[in-house]
């Protein structure tokens, strides 16, 4: 069967998607449309890309010359700062504001520059001076080099993939694929939806990184003149960040027939919809007792601002849900972090498996079963419910 697939964000929870496609595949099951949010996003443009299951698990058992995973690196301290960008910081504008009446201007000029100086210089203090200006503790420089590398490794077509200089447009034209990936512009306060429609001059490896980028932990992404417009609209200059601030989980997009929706979702093409959800309340194993590895910088940033934007969300998604379940296979995660990009092999192997094993679940379940009032009716009217979210998110 042909399904247009929708994954969800959740950060290094993400890998349980290998599992999924593997059992995805395994049945003989294709794809058409692909729309994801964050990790999911990362996701939908292998898949895009031509990875198949094997080398995204591949992909996710890396490690770098110092043994250790190399998404480590995502988590990585942010750039020095040039003087032109500490002369024009917040931080020294804050400085500057601190007038001691008893010290000449020329000699506290001198001490907010030396100050300001050594502070950069500290690797601590770097990561504080990156939330402040940047907008994230750490740096996302290796995903971005990562995720290129990605694009271009391999065999595709008889050929080299050579996808990581492409925008979104050159993406569409070379795959086929209509991918769709979901971001937030926190200037505009409104949810993008980037395609070959929408931005068909973003770069794709900078489509994925706004889409990824959790606030508060990696630095956001200012909107480039050479990025072209979104939607005919100019947003040169607008800070873009993680899509799950407004919509983690937007399987709406492929279900509402709104025109305002299928003008940016494009038109259906009679496919079945699969969203694929990663649930934290589900354990991964039944009776395995699953270590909960959440390091205490996660605790005291991540999740509390995960807290608040599950908050924020929590009743958009679960409207979704609650109409829409049908056309949802979850994903058991219970007891793994967010940012957990360190976890073990074995860790890493358990939450693939589970992914394997609950999509043979869905599949495997009458849909009689799962929700009796909800069961999907060949030719059944699509509920306005979709229309209804959908239309609001945009």
């Amino acid at each position: 069967m042909r399904y247009d697939l929708v994954f969800e964000g959740g950060g290094a929870k993400g890998m349980i998607f290998v599992g999924a496609c593997q059992e995805f595949f395994k049945r003989a099951h294709t794809f058409d449309r692909l729309l994801g949010t964050s990790a999911g996003a990362i996701t939908a443009t292998l898949l895009a890309a031509g990875y198949t299951p094997q080398e995204m698990l591949a992909a996710l058992a890396e490690k770098g010359i110092d043994g250790k995973s190399v998404f480590t690196g995502f988590m990585g301290p942010p750039a020095r700062f040039s003087a032109a960008e500490l002369q024009a910081s917040a931080t020294r504008r804050l400085m500057d504001a601190v007038d001691f009446t008893f010290v000449p201007d020329f000699w506290e000029k001198r001490v907010h520059e030396g100050l300001l100086g050594a502070l950069e210089s500290s690797d601590s203090f770097r990561h504080v001076l990156g939330l402040v200006e940047r907008g994230g503790w750490f740096a996302a420089d290796r995903f971005v080099a990562w995720f290129s590398d990605k694009l271009d490794a391999g065999s595709w077509k008889n050929g080299q993939r050579n996808f990581s200089g492409m925008t979104l447009k050159q993406f569409f034209d070379a795959t086929g694929v209509d991918l769709s990936v979901v971001a937030s512009d926190t200037t505009e306060e409104s949810m993008l939806v980037l395609n070959h429609r929408t931005a068909p001059n973003t770069p794709i490896v900078w489509a994925v990184r706004m889409s990824m980028s959790i606030p508060l932990l990696w630095d956001e992404v200012v909107w480039q003149e050479s990025w072209g417009q979104y939607r005919e609209r100019d947003i040169v200059g607008h800070a873009i960040v993680d899509g799950g601030i407004l919509s983690n989980f937007p399987i709406e997009l492929f279900i509402s027939d709104a025109p305002q929706v299928l003008k940016i979702m494009g038109p259906k093409r009679g496919n079945e919809v699969l969203g694929l959800l990663i649930d934290e309340k589900l354990p991964v194993t039944k009776g395995l007792f699953v270590r909960v590895n959440i390091k205490p910088g996660e605790l005291a940033t991540v999740q509390r601002f995960k807290r608040l934007i599950d908050t924020m969300t929590g009743a958009h998604d679960k409207m979704v849900l609650d109409e829409y379940s049908h056309l949802v296979a979850r994903l058991p995660a219970q007891g793994y972090g967010t940012t957990e990009f360190d976890m073990n092999d074995e860790r890493r192997d358990a939450l693939v498996k589970a992914g394997r094993d609950a999509m043979a679940l869905y599949f495997d379940t009458p849909t009689g079963l799962v929700l009796p009032s909800k069961a999907r009716l060949p030719g059944a009217r699509v509920p306005t419910a979709a229309d209804r979210i959908a239309t609001r998110a945009l």
